[in-house]
């Protein structure tokens, strides 16, 4: 039980020091998101956003379009998870 408790504890630190979380922005695309997303934007051959900064804004956009509210770091969870999953850019070192 202590392996599995320091196991833990070690990737809880491992995911706050690297930046965002991106399973939890995966949780927030799939449940906001992806009933639009999955067969519309991440599909189509020209894309809108091309860097990391466009995905974000993209993201900053449509959570304030549907009244999501989410905080700074939710947009960058989701950022991040739609940037490395979808669009394979690089999270910049700051995130």
């Amino acid at each position: 039980m202590f392996k599995v408790s320091v196991f833990v504890l070690t990737a809880a630190v491992a995911s706050s020091v690297s930046g965002a979380d991106l399973e939890r922005g995966k949780v927030l695309l799939e449940m906001h998101c992806r009933m639009c997303h999955e067969s519309v934007a991440f599909e189509r051959n020209k894309r809108v956003a091309q860097t990391y900064a466009e995905v974000k804004a993209q993201v900053i956009r449509w959570q304030a379009n549907t009244s999501l509210h989410w905080s700074d770091e939710d947009i960058e969870n989701v950022t991040s998870y739609v940037a490395r999953t979808y669009y394979k850019i690089p999270c910049p070192k700051d995130c």
